[in-house]
């Protein structure tokens, strides 16, 4: 069977590369867009079809538009990251952005924006457009596709444009919903629509994706097809969704049936998670992840250890720096902190066998650390460079699962001893499985010393949440902790209602007042603007947010 991952690294990164190479070509140019081919004579084969499917995925895979974008509103936009960069000025668009008072001619929210909408669900729209049930594709040995192939499909597409129009909802709010192919849309036709419909629309694609039998369980799925969406990875997206939305009680029946599964597991130490294929992106952990492998000539990973590691000898261009108020967070014993924050001053070793000295001065790094989630050994580094590299991150990942139910529980008067006992399960491996110190590092700043690592025992006496506990509160510090740099703080923070004041608070610390992040935000800093350039193009059928 071919899978998402078998096509992207033999047709996308052949005859794609292919058609990249010869991008300037004059045929190329003047080829008609896709969308508007005969559709008898385009959608004739599966292959056909089912690049179709695979544009669906590959949005993710955009360098700057989503992946690094990912970290830069997620992460940045809050107290637990800074921008970093060269000086001051770099990236200035963020800085603008954390500051709560952007332009309408922000570029960032531009990028996103456009992406979302002009490449990510207009691919998602014209695979629901021309790939139906009854759509007749022939397989290459003469016989017509299966139904029940083409309906697992239609179903991927569904699932990942509810994914993208969320990105979408949760920057700017109320948004327009499109659902046809960009070149049959009267532009005049392009408005907002309020909050209660684009949810409605995000859940109504999120529950023909789930509801679809042909969209295998993650029980049924092969290993050559992970990344590939399954009704799990569904139902827990879409519980982040109602609970982005308010809805606890839908949510938790999502993940309830997630955890039900049985599948899932957290990996014991949490350092394999962001090190290692096979025992972290590959483990029962992940629940949807976007795998990539370098292959030499054909693909290079992903720019963001590039762009978030720290200058000069490490050789990033010095992004994404943990803040020390998000290091203060940390319990002291808990290793999450040394896998999750790198200091000026650490010390790995190259293949030379020569050390490289991280030294984050000299450039716009207040705090002067960087996150460890982003950088890679030098074992994984085929080249030497930090794109070439197997990188990746997750969308979803188990413990996000676990983490959500306890909070879905808490929030509906569920059982308070559950939410205890997953807050420990969590805590337990943070503490007492999780290696202690870097083990690709000489020298790590964070590493836990002798005198303060967590026993089994010591857990028990001193590090378990017990019912008695502000539990609320032990919740949003285990998220903090735990899920820190994986672009996810800006949405809890959103939906928890603390946006406003947890910026504000965050803007007359040192870190706050030196980057202004937090100094100007308010009740209306968010929805961010919708970008001038498109409501201008749409010639005033789309209005821009009214606290803009």
């Amino acid at each position: 069977m071919k899978t998402i991952y078998q096509i992207a690294t033999y047709f996308w990164l052949t005859v794609l590369a292919g058609c990249i190479f010869l991008s300037c070509t004059a045929d190329f140019l003047d080829r008609p867009p896709l969308g508007s081919l005969d559709e008898d004579t385009y959608l004739s084969t599966e292959d056909a079809g089912f690049k179709l499917l695979v544009n669906c995925y590959t949005p993710i895979l955009d360098q700057w538009n989503y992946q690094t974008m990912k970290f830069d509103l997620g992460d940045q936009l809050t107290d637990d990251f800074s921008k970093g960069g060269s000086d001051a000025g770099d990236r200035s668009t963020i800085t603008e952005l954390t500051r709560g008072n952007p332009q309408a001619s922000n570029t960032l929210i531009t990028d996103l924006w456009f992406h979302r909408y002009r490449t990510a669900i207009a691919n998602c729209n014209v695979l629901l457009n021309l790939v139906t049930p009854e759509t007749q594709l022939i397989e290459t040995g003469g016989a017509l596709v299966p139904e029940a192939k083409k309906r697992r499909w239609i179903a991927e597409g569904h699932f990942l444009r509810a994914f993208y129009y969320y990105d979408l909802a949760t920057i700017f709010g109320n948004i327009p919903i499109i659902e046809e192919l960009l070149n049959a849309i009267d532009k005049d036709e392009i408005v907002k629509s309020d909050r209660e419909t684009v949810k409605a629309f995000i859940l109504s694609d999120l529950g023909k994706a789930i509801n679809e039998s042909n969209l295998p369980s993650v029980t049924e799925l092969s290993s050559s097809e992970l990344g590939r969406v399954t009704k799990e990875a569904a139902r827990a997206f879409r519980a982040r969704v109602y609970m982005f939305f308010g809805d606890y009680e839908s949510a938790r029946a999502d993940l309830q049936a997630v955890i039900n599964t049985g599948y899932y597991d957290l990996v014991d130490d949490y350092e394999d998670l962001f090190n290692s294929t096979e025992k972290g992106y590959k483990s029962k952990e992940a629940v949807f992840i976007t795998l990539r492998s370098y292959i030499p000539t054909y693909t290079s990973g992903s720019v963001c250890p590039q762009m978030n590691v720290g200058r000069g000898a490490a050789g990033g261009w010095g992004g994404e720096c943990p803040t020390n108020d998000l290091v203060s967070e940390y319990e002291v014993g808990d290793p999450r902190l040394v896998h999750t924050v790198m200091s000026t001053g650490d010390i790995f070793t190259k293949p030379d066998g020569t050390d490289e000295l991280h030294d984050y001065s000299g450039y716009d790094n207040f705090p002067q650390q960087h996150s460890r989630k982003q950088y890679l050994d030098w074992d994984r580094r085929p080249t030497g460079s930090l794109i070439d590299t197997d990188w990746t991150f997750y969308h979803i990942r188990y413990a996000d699962v676990l983490l959500m139910y306890a909070e879905c529980l808490l929030e509906t008067g569920g059982d308070k001893q559950e939410v205890v006992n997953i807050l420990n399960r969590i805590r337990y491996r943070a503490f007492v499985t999780t290696s202690p110190v870097d083990t690709y590092a000489k020298h790590r700043k964070f590493n836990v010393p002798e005198s303060e690592r967590v026993t089994e025992a010591i857990f028990n006496e001193k590090y378990k949440v017990k019912l008695t506990d502000d539990l609320r509160a032990a919740l949003r510090h285990e998220r903090r902790v735990e899920l820190a740099g994986e672009g996810l703080r800006l949405y809890d923070l959103l939906r928890w209602g603390t946006f406003t004041s947890t910026m504000q608070a965050f803007g007359k610390t040192a870190e706050g007042i030196y980057s202004g992040a937090g100094t100007m935000v308010s009740d209306k800093t968010w929805p961010y603007p919708i970008p001038q350039t498109e409501i201008d193009y749409v010639g005033g059928a789309l209005t821009q947010n009214d606290n803009y």
